[in-house]
């Protein structure tokens, strides 16, 4: 699988999981807090994907 489509899946599916949420019935305060655990979660999948797919670009990044 491409790169672009990895990221454009994990978009995907980050988009519709906060609009899921947004339309839940939930206190604002909950929701809000899911929104950041959902975000946070793809924020680590897309790190991951990052550096499996590009491992010299994390090793030069560490020597700058």
């Amino acid at each position: 699988m491409k790169s672009s489509h990895v990221l454009a899946l994990l978009g995907g599916a980050l988009i519709g999981a906060t609009l899921a949420l947004l339309f839940a019935p939930a206190k604002g305060s909950e929701t809000r807090e899911k929104i950041k655990e959902t975000v946070d979660k793809g924020v680590d999948e897309i790190k991951k994907e990052c550096h499996k797919r590009f491992p010299k670009n994390q090793e030069e990044g560490l020597e700058a």
